[in-house]
């Protein structure tokens, strides 16, 4: 029986691509994709990277299985992280949930659909299915500017504090091949910008390809994907420090199509935090990676990751960070207090960070950068950029939303069939957040 489904996706861009292979595999049995309203199936796409994310959906299931009335009401399910961690426990947590799918069978939604169907209860698919990359509908990618590709799952690092290797699994790269495949059909449908993820993007295939002429593999697919027509901007995310060497540092200037943007998670300007994160590499070396970006393109833009009340986290610590945070004048950072993951190291540290303070220290850094994303925005002020329309605005139907060629999300008044279009705007304004510009 075809049913009405829809997708619900807490957590970053790789759960919204999983989200988009599972709507995929659904379209592709017959059933349709919905909003909210009038869905047979609610199916919540879940994070687990911090313990409020957990919560959040936790209680969001509870609160559609309790909405239940006259024996009608949606077949609900939890995919994702969180349902990979939890497993079985989660039909104790929510009673009444129907399915729980992992991160390794998101393909296998329509069968858990079927088998629902079928009268069959609790189902739990968390097994590790391999490695697989279930390319998107079709119809699923046509007409949509800007697209995301898997690259690669899993991770390879021990970060201390990350559950993600335990959701995750093991780093699996694509070939070559299938990525530009799924890249050449996305230009055939309209979509003008790619984005690559994996959960460390830039060690894309470092133990199964080998290195061309001193590149590394993932430097070779962007300059396979650049050469691609119709495809006019490369995004990619999230790299790790470990693997931003001279050669991908090299492609902003000798790639035109690569967004002038890089979202490089340095989660600490302490070495002494750092190294009790496990994450391999010291303040140094990432001053020396973000230094020479912003010397040879003033205006890219840099985003991180920073957490704060790490186990241990001194004064002297968080002021290191502080120092790394200002030097940099960082264009946008997501800026987490530490929480705790049962399961991981760090969960078990001593030295744990009083609530109090983790607070504080976020919020002063928030502020900062509040202050630096204003400033770097406006260097932007009365420029000409070329800005991708990607959708309308939520806010004012006459107003459509994209990115420019550094990342900058900018709003401008233009009619929704210019959707898809890279078109000139002259920026007027900014804000913390945005530009806003005047189309030419």
């Amino acid at each position: 029986m075809a049913r009405a489904v829809c997708i619900e996706t807490y957590g970053c861009q790789m759960n919204m691509r999983d989200s988009e292979t599972m709507a995929a595999a659904l379209l592709d049995h017959g059933h349709g994709v919905v909003d909210g309203d009038g869905a047979e199936v609610f199916i919540v796409n879940s994070c687990s990277v911090r313990d409020a994310a957990e919560r959040k959906v936790l209680e969001r299931l509870r609160r559609l299985v309790a909405g239940r009335t006259g024996g009608r009401f949606p077949i609900v399910g939890v995919a994702g992280c969180m349902a990979q961690r939890l497993g079985a426990d989660l039909f104790d947590s929510v009673p009444g949930l129907n399915f729980v799918i992992g991160t390794k069978n998101f393909h296998r939604v329509a069968e858990v659909l079927e088998r629902v169907e079928g009268g069959e209860g609790q189902i739990l698919l968390t097994e590790d299915c391999g490695c697989i990359f279930p390319p998107p509908a079709r119809d699923w990618s046509q007409h949509r500017p800007s697209a995301f590709v898997n690259i690669s799952t899993g991770c390879p690092m021990g970060c201390t504090y990350c559950i993600v290797p335990s959701t995750r699994g093991k780093e699996c790269s694509r070939t070559p091949e299938d990525i530009l495949g799924e890249v050449r059909r996305l230009a055939e449908t309209g979509t003008r910008e790619v984005v690559l993820l994996g959960q460390i993007v830039n060690l894309y295939g470092v133990r199964r390809f080998p290195f061309v002429g001193g590149e590394s593999p993932f430097v070779g697919l962007l300059r396979s994907i650049h050469a691609i027509d119709g495809i006019d901007r490369i995004r990619f995310l999230s790299p790790h420090p470990c693997g931003f060497h001279e050669d991908l540092i090299g492609c902003f200037s000798s790639l035109p199509k690569l967004v002038q943007a890089v979202h490089l998670p340095i989660q600490s300007g302490s070495d002494r935090i750092l190294r009790s994160m496990g994450r391999g590499y010291g303040r140094e070396k990432v001053l020396g990676i973000l230094h020479r970006l912003r010397k040879e393109h003033p205006l890219l833009s840099l985003s991180t990751d920073l957490i704060v009340g790490f186990p241990g986290e001194t004064d002297e610590d968080f002021a290191a960070t502080e120092q790394l945070f200002d030097e940099i004048d960082f264009d946008m950072a997501y800026i987490f207090k530490f929480s705790p993951r049962a399961g991981t190291p760090a969960a078990g540290f001593p030295g744990q960070i009083p609530e109090e303070i983790s607070a504080e220290r976020n919020r002063h850094l928030l502020g900062r950068l509040s202050e630096t994303s204003l400033r770097r925005n406006r260097l932007f002020l009365h420029t000409t950029q070329d800005v991708l329309a990607e959708a309308v605005s939520r806010k004012d139907a006459d107003v459509l939303v994209g990115h420019d060629h550094h990342g900058k999300k900018v709003f401008f008044r233009a009619p929704p069939d210019k959707i898809g279009e890279i078109l000139p705007v002259t920026v007027t304004d900014a804000s913390v957040s945005a530009l806003i510009g005047r189309a030419i």
